[in-house]
């Protein structure tokens, strides 16, 4: 299932049952996305503006870059799913001998790795669009500020 494809209301009944994917890494970098979003929204909202035109090439530039992590974090919703399920299959195998217990060790660390790797991009991704939420706020219409803090708010809550 390609989770970012599915309506909203689809993610989100999907994520309530007791499927093991999406789970918190999906949902955290779905509203990083969102988060991210909230950013680009500020820079549409100010170039082509007279009163930022000053800062409408910097606007391009940011709007460039949280496009960019807009797309890996749309990306991560899904690639956590990935590495999930074999964590998830890991944690049901054998464990009755001495061999299955050395086995299932063995397997558990590896998907357990894995597992990790892609919320920890997440947590990346989300501190950069956190980092260019500054400048929106700064430079960016005035109008839009609140949606720069509520972008901030995301990502945060991502993280």
């Amino acid at each position: 299932m390609d989770f970012v494809k599915e309506s909203c209301e689809d993610f989100v009944t999907v994520l309530a049952s007791k499927a093991p994917v999406p789970g918190g890494g999906g949902a955290s970098a779905l509203v990083g996305a969102i988060g991210a979003a909230l950013g680009n929204m500020v820079a549409s909202l100010t170039v082509g503006k007279k009163k930022y035109a000053d800062v409408e090439e910097h606007m391009y530039w940011l709007k460039e870059k949280t496009d960019k992590l807009q797309e890996e974090l749309l990306k991560l919703v899904g690639r956590d799913a990935e590495v999930f399920e074999p964590l998830s299959r890991a944690y049901g195998m054998p464990k009755d001998t001495e061999a299955e217990k050395a086995e299932k060790d063995r397997v558990m660390e590896a998907a357990l790795r894995d597992a990790c790797s892609v919320p920890m991009e997440i947590m990346h991704r989300c501190c950069e669009a956190i980092d260019l939420h500054k400048e929106f706020a700064e430079k960016g219409s005035a109008l839009a500020v609140s949606d720069a803090g509520v972008g901030v708010a995301f990502c945060k809550a991502a993280l």
